[in-house]
């Protein structure tokens, strides 16, 4: 691709056209003057931007709003905009005198109104705040807003590597890693409670603001040290009611499969790495080629079972031998060209000026994209938002969310939680990694146990039901003029039931009688079967209780105080049964087994309280403070260490509104700066019960066997640290808010530098004879610092056609400042003061070696021990001896009183420079918008067969970029000669090789088109004739392309996902591309 783009011409294009457009043109020209006033209190408005369209002409009004203005043109237009006003556009025709009346622009406002326990004016924010619209989701083919999010807010890291799978969801982060163990995920609140995103219709969602610094976030306390999402929902308007459906229907397809080569080509490959390690008589034979390509060209030419003895086993027939014949594409066989998803939604809002109501309903459903596993998702949602006014100064209001989910498929259905039972995602391991050289079909026509497809043809399933509820009530009163009281209630229960069965399946013998029961370990199939059912209950509770109260002194020191009260307490129950042996598989059942039969019985809850205020004050809306604080307390830490109070400042100057700024008047509609500071706490890491030694009960059945079988046992109790407290997560962030002629033109620039301090991190080391590891204690610390950036401009041309176009990169590093590793040892395993988060430790290569004599001189100036024992030969790596000593090793493993030898930093994981790119265009009712969105920078270790395609007999796996490898006829080959061997017999072949160096080091980076959405408004005249006040059909796309560097097996936002069973890249559910289409009906 090439990346240089020529600069010249395009400069002189659009100097050509501003040259084409600009007002010298014009020969007659006036000088006026008037006044400007807001339209609801009649006052002046000061700072207003008076601009003649088209050029720079312009200036602002003074104290009083008044304003002159010479050299204007008699037929040009008068652009009147201020923030927070809807921007007019008058005709001039010769006037002089022109009195002006400005309205507030609602939806201007409303843009970034909700912050925490209350709303704010943008123009009035001090804090760094991010704004997203609910409609900007809407067309979205997307299971939830989380995987929407991604590209729309700078900073926000939205990982979406295992969500391809029905359901599935991503993960945030904000602004970088905050902490040592990645638990640094924003608070998220849906109207107020704290919800996962998942569990909302993104359909409801009025809008989003996400809050990125201490100033915007202290309000919130120990939950959220690492930003905070509040989500809000739609709402009922007065009027007669609206009904509204919107429906869409999608088809998913991977974004990235691998491309497996045919059996020739697999044949080459593995005769010449057999060959490579001295086993040459695991290589092909002549015979077995030529059948091969005779299969090839007709499969009903020849028997692919002809190898088979008579009475042999099809038990893994031709596993890991050089017998059999085919042509087989696993992942042809195992993917279907395309999976279905849908999804319907219906609201219904209204009311009188006394009562609004808003209620929803919501259907989701996804297939699974493998062709022969039952996989499905389904979710229902309802929401209802109703809010009454009961006197002059009373409202109450009550919103209720109820979410049920239903996800069935053959594999265990979580990660990481102990909700097992099912097909282990060993599966995407195994896939690829039989030869294809094998039929998928035995000689009576059914799959053959390699093919894996009888595992999910077994009867093995799971199936994970989840409710949620959550209703709140709450209260506003107004005692006072600007003075409010809010009290709110929520209660919230999250109900899981989990069912699994597991179940081996048989495969036919030759006889196509005789069947044999198969168990792959790596799939986790128990022979036997199991059942397993579980139950698990969270009951949350919280009240808050604050007030407001606007005051404004001598007309322009205006005051917003607050003050509140926030308690809540959690309850959780888990439920774990799980038996084998079983007597049936047709109706299983917990008290029908033989075998080990094992119950997980887990309660346990937590509390938090906290006080908290704020106080707003602006002179003459030129002048901003605020600040905030929250005295937190938690029940995870000892009495004498939980509380802690969390204070922020921050400072807002609109600069624009200075009497210095009116020169500026003619092109600068916006420049306002901003600095906080703040300090929030993080309890996220600690434990339950930080000032309690708990003992265990251990997972599962003990391996001694006595007299009465075996014994679940108990776990010994470890030793705790009474003085563990919070996290403490010290934020600072500058930043600049700016808008351009009229706003058309509107940016945000932010420096941030988020300081972690009292990490847990490793405590004193006690002696081995102790018998117990020592508790981890507040002494790490971590430093993050970043920057954001975003642009957006909009325009029209003519009068029906309007546009725009914007943009956003931000960056962020990581580093730890403190830890208790004072030798620094295992830098690429270990934390250390300096080291930075995702840091690669690897080798320097200069390449490949080309020639014996080339090898031979390699082999005898260094000493290559430590790698392997084997000679290096011509197509092996060559490394680098960066230290000079004539070995290439890693030294001594550490840092100080020793070296890392050869290894240095090659590269590191952080994601560099995230940017989005967006634009939209509109004329009368169609309009197209495109979304791009990337990484500039982030390297990758690859590993595993999926990458190096040779390794042992059981694990070769290739692909058709492997095909490109050394050998002397292919020197410049991008890949090493391969080696293929037993699992003992391959390693000091392949460790020559596979070492981490920055010659295989891989670029993650990537460009892709996220999302591309053409949508149409039927004409009012043809709606309004069948009684419809809106409808609107339209075209979505999710991830249609992908510009990357990375190797074309993999998928840049998938690889840094593992699944339960391995954490090699790849090997997991692949990531969707999303067609659908759908419509928006207004009744």
């Amino acid at each position: 691709m090439n990346k240089k783009m020529k600069v010249l011409p395009i400069f002189g294009l659009v100097t050509a056209i501003l040259f084409l457009f600009s007002s010298t043109v014009i020969a007659q020209t006036l000088s006026i003057n008037g006044k400007v006033i807001d339209k609801n209190s009649q006052e002046p408005v000061i700072g207003a931007s008076i601009l003649i369209e088209g050029t720079s002409n312009g200036t602002i009004t003074d104290l009083d709003g008044n304003f002159m203005l010479s050299d204007v043109p008699s037929k040009g237009n008068l652009v009147v905009s201020y923030i927070g006003y809807a921007t007019q556009t008058l005709p001039i025709n010769g006037k002089t005198i022109f009195n002006i009346v400005l309205a507030e622009d609602t939806e201007t406002l409303d843009e970034v109104v909700v912050v925490g326990y209350g709303v704010q004016k943008k123009v009035n924010l001090t804090g760094s705040v991010s704004s997203v619209k609910g409609d900007e989701l809407e067309h979205r083919p997307v299971v939830d807003a989380t995987q929407s999010l991604q590209g729309l807010v700078p900073g926000l890291q939205v990982s979406n590597g295992s969500s391809g799978r029905p359901g599935a969801t991503g993960s945030l982060s904000l602004r970088g890693q905050g902490n040592l163990s990645g638990n640094s995920a924003p608070y998220v609140l849906v109207d107020g409670v704290e919800m996962e995103l998942s569990d909302v219709n993104p359909s409801d969602i009025e809008n989003i603001s996400v809050l990125k610094d201490a100033a915007a976030c202290a309000i919130y306390g120990a939950r959220a040290a690492y930003g905070v999402i509040l989500v809000t929902t739609k709402k009922g308007e007065e009027g007669k009611m609206r009904a509204n459906y919107q429906g869409t229907l999608g088809w998913s397809n991977p974004t990235v499969l691998p491309d497996m080569v045919n059996s020739l080509d697999f044949v080459k490959f593995w005769n010449d790495g057999v060959t490579n390690t001295g086993a040459a008589n695991r290589r092909y034979s002549d015979q077995k080629i030529a059948d091969l390509a005779q299969y090839i060209k007709d499969p009903s030419s020849i028997n692919p079972w002809g190898d088979l003895a008579p009475g042999e086993s099809l038990n893994a027939a031709f596993e890991n031998s050089e017998r059999g014949l085919g042509n087989t594409n696993y992942f042809d066989l195992h993917y279907k060209d395309y999976s279905f998803k849908h999804n319907h939604n219906v609201s219904f809002s209204g009311g009188g000026k006394k009562a609004q109501y808003y209620i929803s309903g919501g259907y989701y459903n996804e297939d699974g994209i493998l062709r022969y596993a039952d996989m499905d998702y389904s979710r229902y949602t309802v929401n209802a938002n109703i809010t009454s006014e009961l006197t002059e100064w009373l409202k109450v209001k009550f919103n209720t969310k109820y979410m049920h989910s239903d996800n069935r498929t053959p594999f265990n259905n979580e990660r990481n939680n102990g909700l097992d039972g099912g097909l282990s995602e060993g599966f995407y391991h195994s896939l690829a990694r039989f030869r294809p050289t094998v039929s998928p079909v035995d000689p009576n026509g059914h799959f053959t146990e390699l093919s894996l497809i009888p595992y999910l043809q077994s009867g093995t399933y799971t199936d994970t039901q989840r409710d949620r509820f959550n209703i709140t009530a709450g209260l506003e009163i107004q005692p006072l003029k600007n003075w409010f009281i809010f009290f709110d209630y929520t209660y919230k229960q999250m109900n899981l039931e989990y069912e699994a069965l597991n179940v081996a399946p048989r495969i036919y013998e030759q006889d196509n009688v005789t069947m044999t029961k198969v168990a792959r370990s790596e799939l986790g199939v128990v022979k036997d079967g199991k059942f397993t059912r579980t139950y698990g209950r969270t009951r949350y509770q919280t009240i808050s209780l604050y007030t407001n109260y606007l005051f404004t002194l001598a007309d322009k020191h205006n005051f917003t105080l607050m003050a509140g009260y926030q308690e809540e307490d959690n309850d959780y129950s888990y439920m774990k049964n799980s038996i084998t042996g079983l007597y049936s598989t047709n109706s299983p059942n917990l008290g029908m087994g033989t075998g080990d039969k094992v119950v997980v019985d887990t309660r346990n809850g937590w509390a938090t309280r906290g006080f908290f205020g704020r106080i707003n004050y602006d002179y003459d809306g030129r002048y901003l403070v605020e600040m905030n604080g929250r005295y937190d307390g938690s029940s995870r830490f000892a009495k004498g260490n939980r509380w802690g109070f969390f204070p922020s400042v921050s400072l807002g100057w609109n600069i624009y509104r200075e009497k210095f700024m009116e020169p500026a008047a003619g092109f600068l509609s916006n420049l306002k700066l901003r600095a906080s500071y703040g300090l929030l706490g993080n309890q996220a890491d600690a434990a339950l019960y930080t000032f309690a030694s708990n003992m265990s009960l251990n997972g599962g059945l003990g391996g001694y066997i006595f007299s009465d079988g075996r014994h679940i046992y108990t776990n010994p109790a470890g030793v705790i640290d009474p003085n563990t407290t919070w996290e403490k997560v010290e934020s600072k962030n500058i930043g600049l808010d700016f808008g351009f002629f009229g706003n058309a033109l509107t940016g945000t620039i932010d420096i941030f530098q988020r300081d972690t301090k009292d990490m847990l991190g490793p405590g004193i080391e006690f002696p081995d004879m102790f018998g117990a590891s020592a508790p981890k204690t507040n002494n790490a610390r971590m430093r993050n610092r970043g920057w954001e950036l975003s642009l957006n401009y909009r325009g029209k041309i003519g009068s029906d056609i309007h546009y725009s176009v914007g943009g956003s990169v931000s960056d962020a590093v990581s580093e730890v400042t403190a830890y208790e590793n004072k030798t620094k040892n295992d830098p690429y395993g270990n934390w250390y003061v300096g080291k930075k988060v995702g840091e690669i430790w690897g080798y320097r290569a200069s390449g490949l070696i080309q020639t014996q004599e080339e090898a031979d001189a390699y082999n005898q100036e260094y000493d290559l021990g430590y790698i392997s024992g084997k000679l290096w030969e011509p197509g092996d790596v060559k490394y680098i001896d960066l230290d000079g000593n004539k070995k290439i090793n890693r030294g001594d493993n550490r840092l100080v009183d020793g070296t890392m030898g050869d290894q240095t930093v090659i590269g590191n994981t952080t994601p560099r420079y995230q940017y989005t790119f967006n634009g939209n265009i509109s004329w009368k009712g169609l309009s197209l918008s495109v979304m791009f969105q990337g990484v500039g920078k982030r390297d990758w270790v690859a590993g595993g067969a999926y990458f190096w395609g040779f390794g042992p007999y059981a694990q070769v796996t290739v692909f058709k970029e492997h095909m490109d490898y050394w050998t002397p006829d292919n020197p410049g080959a991008y890949y090493p000669k391969p080696y293929i061997n037993s699992a003992g017999g391959v390693s000091p072949f392949q460790n020559k090789n596979i070492q981490r160096s920055d010659l295989y080091l891989q670029s993650a980076a990537y460009c892709r088109l996220k999302n591309l959405t053409l949508s149409y408004n039927l004409p009012d005249v043809w709606v309004q004739k069948v009684g419809l006040q809106k409808l609107q059909v339209f075209f979505s796309g999710e991830n249609l392309l992908t510009f990357t560097n990375l190797k074309g097996m993999f998928d840049p936002e998938a690889i840094f996902s593992s699944n339960s069973y391995t954490n090699e890249g790849g090997k997991n559910y692949p990531m969707n591309r999303v067609l659908s289409v759908g419509c928006i009906v207004n009744f």
